[in-house]
């Protein structure tokens, strides 16, 4: 847990250190039938394949309800900056190795990349509800988001909230929010609220300008994440 709230702490240093210092996740869609074996050999590999490709953390999301297809996994890297990311090579020979190494059948279906927006302390093995978003106004979509959690911390919810923002795909320019903990019954005591009287007095404000596109529950666990 210390690690890794080390590396989201460097994460949000990124925003003021420089403007062009933008905090990336790179996420890949794998799809297999055997989830206990890709999961044991992303887990030991992890460290070298992040510290070859200059990522500062590594490691899987599975969906616990809302795949986009049965058998969907995601393998995510987090990178201090654009620059970073684009100057590491993803078949570099420690990757090759690796990948190389694996006795799994699998998909590779999507391999995208997304700006981190709003970085934030994380479990090491949590449970995640992940809404995509479209809308004309992403930087009033996001005030109000902040506003719901700031709210929600004030009323006791220990959900922690990340904000990613798609660069490629059929996601670009999708608004991604995970809210987040170690304990799922909290997640789900989150979203008990959307009814109250108070999410939807701050939900209202951006309602007529976001098209919900698609929500799904993951559990997800870091398997490496770098000193700070």
């Amino acid at each position: 847990m210390k690690l890794l709230r080390n590396v989201f702490s460097a994460a949000a240093l990124c925003f003021c250190a420089a403007a062009q210092a933008e905090p990336v996740m790179n996420l890949i869609t794998v799809n297999t039938a055997d989830p206990a074996g890709y999961s044991a050999w992303a887990r030991s590999n992890a460290e070298a394949i992040s510290k070859a490709n200059g990522a500062m953390a590594m490691g899987l999301c599975s969906p616990t309800s809302g795949a986009e297809r049965m058998g969907d996994h995601y393998l995510w890297s987090f990178f201090d900056s654009q620059q970073s990311a684009w100057g590491s090579d993803p078949m570099n020979p420690v990757v090759m190795k690796a990948v190389a190494s694996m006795n799994v059948e699998r998909e590779v279906r999507m391999w995208d990349s997304w700006r981190i927006v709003r970085a934030a302390e994380t479990p090491d093995k949590g449970f995640f509800y992940n809404l995509y978003v479209k809308t004309q106004n992403p930087s009033g979509y996001i005030a109000a988001l902040e506003e719901l959690h700031a709210e929600m911390k004030n009323r006791g919810y220990k959900v922690s909230m990340q904000i990613f923002m798609g660069d490629t795909g059929a996601n670009t320019g999708t608004i991604m929010t995970s809210f987040g903990s170690a304990d799922g019954a909290e997640v789900g005591r989150m979203l008990d609220a959307r009814t109250e009287p108070w999410v939807i007095d701050i939900v209202s404000k951006v309602a007529d300008e976001r098209v919900l596109v698609h929500g799904f529950s993951v559990l997800c666990e870091t398997y490496y994440a770098a000193q700070m």
